[in-house]
C-alpha cells in the first residue's frame, strides 16, 4: 500500500502560530492532527480521494493555512459559520467545503458543505481519516 505524501507544503512562518491560534479561540485538538497541521501546512495529500456517509469520492484540495500571507488560510473561514456549529475546518476541497473535526462530537471528521450548511460524516478520528484517503 502507497503511504500518504504531502506536495506543496508551505513552511511555518512562525513556529508557535498553530497553537497560539487553538489557545486564541479556545480550541482543543488531538495531538496527531495538530502535529499534521504544523507538519504539512497548506500541503496537499497524495491520496485526496473519500467517501462520507452521503456521497462518495470527495475530495481532499489541502489542508488550510496558518500563515497569514497563503491563499487559503485558517484565518479567512473561522469563526464563521464553524464556531457555532462546534466544527473546525483543517482542510478545504476545490468547491469551497470543508473537512473539520467535531470538537463537540469526539474529534471526529465531518465534511462541511458550505452552501446548504450541512455536514457529512467521514471517519471517527484524525488516523482513520488519513487511513481512509485513496
Amino acid at each position: 500500500m502507497k503511504t500518504l505524501t504531502w506536495k506543496y507544503v508551505k513552511p511555518l512562518n512562525e513556529e508557535k502560530v498553530v497553537e497560539d491560534f487553538l489557545v486564541n479561540n479556545h480550541i482543543s485538538l488531538p495531538g496527531e492532527i495538530i502535529g499534521c497541521i504544523k507538519e504539512n501546512n497548506g500541503g496537499r495529500p497524495s491520496k485526496d480521494t473519500f467517501d462520507t456517509s452521503k456521497r462518495k469520492e470527495r475530495e481532499f484540495k489541502a489542508l488550510l493555512s496558518y500563515n497569514k500571507t497563503d491563499k487559503e488560510t485558517i484565518y479567512s473561514c473561522y469563526p464563521n459559520v464553524f464556531k457555532s456549529k462546534g466544527l473546525f475546518p483543517i482542510a478545504s476541497d476545490s468547491a469551497g467545503n470543508f473537512i473539520c473535526v467535531d470538537v463537540n462530537g469526539g474529534n471526529s471528521i465531518v465534511f462541511f458543505e458550505l452552501e446548504s450548511a450541512t455536514e457529512e460524516f467521514i471517519a471517527d478520528d484524525f488516523k482513520k481519516f488519513l487511513d481512509s484517503l485513496y
